[in-house]
């Protein structure tokens, strides 16, 4: 019996640790698979997000060329008008030169015997040396233009194009690109091309300001396969760009498409540390026959996975723990129920993160909360956890840039668009006034890559602050309303929206607020709440909740979101929310104190014109008794902003008006500047880097820094084919 006994017992603790052991393997399967699909999702998120990159860069690499190709475009007129006039062709490319910091240097190759006076060959060529810009007369019989390959192929193919890269004569440690375009004379025939060396440095800087893990580098590559620019400085223990272009360049190195075929990928192992990398490399339509490429590291890529990969060991452990008590004390069923409530309040807690730094990425009221002029009050109120709702506002030269947005959808995957819609806007309009440009770039990243086919619909609003301007571009979203003396709803075009159609062209559209309205605007949240009856909220609920406002006399943003709010909750009577609900108010309360001093000089566009506008400014801070130092900073200020005008406004030998108007009241005063000349808007130029010396600061961005820290505002506006200049100092 006794032998009956331990047969049963040692049976018994057999079975026990076979069941212990195959839910070992069990559980080590399971974490094998978790790791291999958690690998291959980072695998696909790398691809997914590398080629967004490429996309992104290559389009501000494109914008940067444009903007380069524009700058002679531009001159075209100017070099055809002087054409007749050979001489004249050296000051012009002196101009190219001087106004374009980034241009190393400007020739103008004329078609051999074109000007018989100058023999055979002509080529005026203006170089920028260190700090130093030098205009020479570069053609001789050593040095033949007219044999260079980019000469021939413009004036045989009448084309403009970029040429590849090539080290500077001077420092070969700067890489040049050159655009050259060719000049027609007044029967059509090609007359010269012109050729500008453009730095590939600041492509670099551009390419490089910002990756997705701290080693990753980008670097643009010509068409054949020449290094066009890179990082500044690589680790010591990565391979460098130019080792990257020789493993792109090698037709034996392996490499194979991405899964979604936008892209090549190439992978390597860093021979220093025996790290591995990824290349990911393209050539998008935008820059073609261009490539540009991202290198990425597999430490990094994966560095959140090894920590995963520990703690899956350490709970595999304490699984087997407890599956060891669970067998001794048959209680499997209390196990699961504890480990369903810990995964289900770690979900919770993850999701109250996600809730806390999406409400976090929305605009502060203290933005605005100093100033008289306006009042915007914003709500957002997601139906989950998070939402794919937005809305955001900031002010920048006298502009309040906001918009209001609604994602396809709910939940996470929304909420993960709406992250990205929102931080491209602040980037964007960060450095662009135009509402449709603003939408045209956020459409054509909405549409990179949609494989879940969600879109986005939104309104934009640029509001001019001086003058009540309102500048809008609607993408598919509810019209706003104006609430006045009147409600109405604000006209706007039907855009498609975000995500829908790459090649989607938007426009502006314009009106202007007045004094004491506001703005209201709001996501079908509002319209298509729900009662327990499914009945909806609708718009005419929404108007006549606006009219009461008006009859109250309560237009104040806070006023008017709480009305609605109040309306809204007491409609749908504790029904669940079935969508995302957003509003925004913004009410419009220019400040208009009495005049107590208004004058007007009207100058020619020369600079001998600064001594009678010196006077002027003078004798009206004198009348104002204002103090010496502060009159001598506004006068500074003053003298700049015309000089820029003079400067850049008019092109040399056209002659223009400049209209000053001083105003002020009991505290400020303005001074209005208007032009007839090219649009030319000061508060987009590149803010001066103070912190660098003389030998390293580029030419140009002083004078607009000088007017920004001398005056306590700058607006800008295009008005009636007129630059309007505002500018704003408080002196008493």
């Amino acid at each position: 019996m006794n032998n009956v006994k331990n047969t049963l017992k040692s049976a018994h603790n057999r079975s026990s640790i076979a069941i212990l052991i195959t839910a070992a393997a069990l559980m080590l399967l399971i974490s094998a698979i978790q790791q291999y699909s958690a690998r291959k999702q980072i695998r696909n998120d790398l691809e997914r997000n590398a080629e967004m990159e490429l996309v992104i860069k290559s389009i501000a690499v494109k914008h940067s060329l444009e903007d380069v190709e524009l700058a002679l475009r531009n001159r075209n007129w100017e070099f055809e008008q002087f054409l007749p006039y050979p001489d004249s062709l050296f000051a012009i490319t002196r101009r190219i030169v001087e106004q374009n910091p980034d241009f190393d240097g400007c020739c103008i190759a004329v078609v051999p015997n074109y000007y018989p006076e100058k023999g055979r060959l002509f080529e005026p060529y203006t170089v920028r040396r260190g700090d130093s810009i030098e205009t020479v007369q570069l053609a001789s019989e050593e040095h033949d233009y007219s044999k260079n390959k980019d000469f021939i192929l413009a004036a045989k193919n009448d084309s403009s194009f970029w040429g590849e890269p090539y080290p500077d004569e001077s420092d070969p440690k700067v890489t040049l690109i050159t655009y050259t375009f060719p000049i027609h004379d007044e029967f059509g025939d090609i007359a010269a091309v012109v050729g500008v060396d453009y730095n590939a440095e600041e492509l670099g800087k551009m390419l490089n300001a910002r990756h997705m893990f701290p080693s990753s580098y980008h670097i643009l590559i010509s068409g054949q396969g020449k290094l066009i620019c890179g990082p500044e400085e690589v680790g010591n223990t990565h391979q460098l760009a130019e080792e990257t272009l020789d493993m792109i360049n090698d037709s034996t190195f392996e490499r194979h498409a991405s899964s979604t075929g936008h892209s090549t990928l190439l992978s390597f192992i860093d021979n220093e540390d025996g790290s591995k990398g990824y290349v990911f490399y393209s050539s998008p339509k935008s820059i073609k026959p261009w490539r540009i490429a991202v290198v990425n590291y597999d430490d990094e890529v994966f560095e959140p996975l090894i920590k995963i990969r520990w703690r899956d060991l350490l709970l595999t452990m304490a699984g087997l723990l407890v599956l060891a008590f669970i067998v001794q004390r048959s209680a499997k069923n209390i196990s699961k129920l504890q480990q369903a409530t810990l995964e289900r309040e770690h979900i919770d807690s993850e999701l109250n993160i996600a809730r806390k730094i999406q409400m976090d990425m929305l605009p502060k009221g203290e933005e605005n909360a100093l100033r008289d002029d306006c009042d915007v009050v914003g709500l957002l109120d997601p139906a989950r956890m998070v939402g794919g709702d937005l809305y955001d506002h900031f002010i920048r030269d006298e502009k309040l840039y906001f918009c209001i947005g609604d994602v396809s959808g709910k939940g996470v995957p929304a909420a993960l668009v709406m992250a990205v819609a929102h931080t491209l806007f602040r980037s964007i309009s960060a450095h662009e006034s135009n509402p449709a440009r603003i939408m045209q770039a956020l459409n054509e990243t909405s549409c990179q890559r949609n494989e879940q086919n969600m879109f986005v619909t939104m309104f934009i609003g640029v509001l001019d602050l001086p003058t009540g301007r309102l500048r809008y571009c609607n993408a598919g979203h509810d019209k706003p309303f104006v609430i006045g003396e009147e409600t109405k709803q604000l006209p706007a075009k039907p855009h498609l929206p975000l995500g829908v159609m790459d090649n989607m062209i938007y426009t502006t559209q314009e009106t202007v607020l007045l004094s004491g309205e506001t703005l209201f605007l709001y996501t079908d949240g509002l319209t298509e709440a729900m009662n327990e009856g499914h009945e909806q909220f609708g718009l005419k609920r929404v108007e006549k909740g606006l009219k009461d406002c008006i009859n109250k006399e309560s237009l104040a943003s806070e006023n008017l979101i709480r009305t609605m709010i109040n309306r809204v909750n007491g409609f749908v009577d504790g029904a669940e929310q079935s969508d995302d609900l957003t509003m925004l108010a913004i009410h419009y309360t220019p400040q208009e104190k009495p005049i107590v001093f208004c004058e007007t000089l009207n100058l020619n566009n020369k600079v001998s014109e600064i001594t009678k506008l010196n006077a002027f400014v003078k004798s009206a801070t004198a009348t104002l008794n204002m103090e010496i130092g502060l009159a001598n900073k506004i006068k500074l200020a003053v003298e700049e902003a015309v000089t820029n005008i003079i400067d850049y406004a008019y092109q040399n030998g056209t002659e223009g008006n400049i209209s000053v108007i001083i105003e002020a009241d009991e505290s400020r005063i303005r001074f209005i500047l208007t032009d007839s000349g090219a649009e030319f808007d000061p508060t987009g130029v590149s803010k001066a880097d103070t912190t660098l010396t003389v030998e390293e600061r580029p030419i140009g961005g002083l004078g607009v820094f000088l007017v920004r820290n001398l005056m306590d505002s700058i607006n800008y506006e295009r008005v009636d084919g007129k630059n309007v200049l505002r500018m704003e100092k408080r002196y008493a």
